[in-house]
């Protein structure tokens, strides 16, 4: 009797054939939320993937090791307002809703690129181009959190298991696809004009996200927010009431855990392994460029590989078999960076950190679904936040220091480290009574569907 009611409960939590497809107006809305992360995290990660250069223009020449640090408090500065943006708009997000939140991230995002592409170099103004730059850095990091959790917010909200799964990690491919388009479009510039043409990427990348801007609104709020609005549940709501209780704590450490990983190995992958490629195998700015983009549509088909996964297993398994399989190639990357002997070799190397090393994905939506519907904006955008911020000072300053002393060995300990963190997250984590339901049935529905 206790297994049929358990069994009736697991099938009403499962929404009918009818509402697994998307309506006309639900598409346009995803549509919209895919190519507005897409432009946003172009505009994000240009400076990133250009940075060889830019740091030669915004900060004064100096020796190889400070040069390495000035790199690290680049890289970690777009992560120091971080928790700041997501108590903002998460605050925004929860009160006032999902959709006006990510228009105001891009047209944030829009304006940094303009006044990045307009800044004079160092030896025109001095001091005051890296302090804007650093601004507008930690401006963009400021922004960017409201952006890709308000993203995947609205997606869990607005679709239902297990699409949900492959639909959030979409929202993260098309992050990474304008992570990479923007090494393309940097690449191109600098090609057609090696001196100034990475002014043009970023003028470039400030007009898109104008256009992202405009393009969103069109949207509509999400049927889950709008009901909760309605019904008064977000009145006399404070910023504390949106914060994480005793209820969700756990959880939110779990996603804040999981989420600690990419910092580490997108830093080894990207900007640890580059300067291996400049300082052993004398690969010039445009190679190192290039090179980067190969990994980042590697990257990019492993995403999409893995929602494509999570419709038929449950995303929290493909978490801690992945996990594992990460931990072990952890603790083989010291031999393997000493026995490369080729640049390829290194390229294998950063495919394996960035295949095994995914993050949440195909997993969002279950960490995003822990949180209550006023206060998960919140809740789920500050433990992304701390998770970048602690990880991103961690890694780059730890990887310039551990790298100084103990090469490649001491990096790889503090990548062991984080491994150890994420496995446990994923291993403590407990979703949803209903979210994991309807994954259980729908996945007995689809293998049933393949047997007939």
């Amino acid at each position: 009797m206790r297994q049929r009611r358990k069994l009736h409960q697991s099938s009403a939590a499962l929404p009918d054939k009818a509402d697994q497809h998307l309506s006309v107006q639900e598409k346009k809305s995803l549509t919209l939320i895919q190519i507005g992360a897409f432009l946003e995290y172009f505009d994000l990660y240009l400076y990133v993937h250009m940075a060889v250069v830019l740091n030669e223009i915004f900060f004064p020449k100096t020796d190889p090791y400070t040069t390495s640090l000035i790199a690290a408090f680049t890289f970690s500065s777009t992560y120091i307002l971080r928790p700041l943006g997501a108590l903002f708009f998460g605050y925004l997000g929860d009160l006032f809703g999902r959709k006006s939140t990510i228009i105001i991230t891009t047209s944030i995002m829009a304006f940094c690129s303009f006044t990045i592409a307009s800044l004079p170099p160092y030896e025109a103004i001095g001091i005051t181009a890296p302090i804007v730059m650093v601004g507008c850095r930690m401006l963009q990091g400021f922004s960017s959190i409201g952006e890709f959790v308000g993203a995947m917010t609205y997606v869990t909200e607005t679709t239902k298991p297990p699409k949900t799964y492959f639909i959030t990690t979409l929202v993260a491919f098309f992050t990474n696809l304008g992570s990479t388009f923007a090494l393309a479009i940097g690449a191109f510039f600098l090609l057609i004009n090696p001196q100034n043409g990475w002014r043009t990427a970023f003028y470039f990348g400030s007009a898109i996200a104008v256009v992202g801007s405009i393009a969103r609104s069109q949207l509509r709020e999400t049927p889950e927010f709008s009901q909760e609005y309605v019904r008064g549940h977000t009145k006399n709501k404070t910023l504390i009431d949106l914060l994480p209780s005793r209820r969700t704590r756990r959880n939110f450490l779990c996603y804040l855990g999981v989420e600690c990983l990419r910092p580490m190995y997108f830093y080894l992958s990207f900007i640890y392994i580059a300067a291996i490629l400049r300082n052993s195998y004398g690969y010039a700015t445009s190679e190192v460029i290039s090179h980067n983009f190969g990994i980042s549509l590697i990257e990019s088909i492993a995403m999409i590989a893995y929602g494509r996964l999570g419709l038929r297993h449950y995303p929290m398994n493909i978490l801690k078999i992945r996990g594992l399989c990460f931990l072990g190639f952890a603790f083989l990357l010291p031999w393997l960076l000493g026995m490369a002997e080729y640049p390829w070799h290194l390229f294998a190397i950063q495919c394996g950190l960035l295949i095994l090393g995914e993050g949440a994905c195909p997993a969002h939506a279950l960490f995003i679904r822990a949180f209550p519907a006023i206060g998960r904006y919140t809740q789920a955008s500050l433990a992304y936040a701390l998770s970048r911020i602690v990880t991103t000072l961690t890694t780059a300053y730890g990887c310039a220091l551990m790298g100084e002393y103990f090469g490649d060995v001491g990096i790889t300990l503090l990548l062991i480290v984080f491994i150890g963190i994420y496995l446990i997250s994923v291993f403590m984590f407990k979703p949803s009574t209903l979210e994991k339901a309807s994954k259980t049935v729908a996945i007995n529905s689809a293998s049933s569907r393949a047997v007939a």
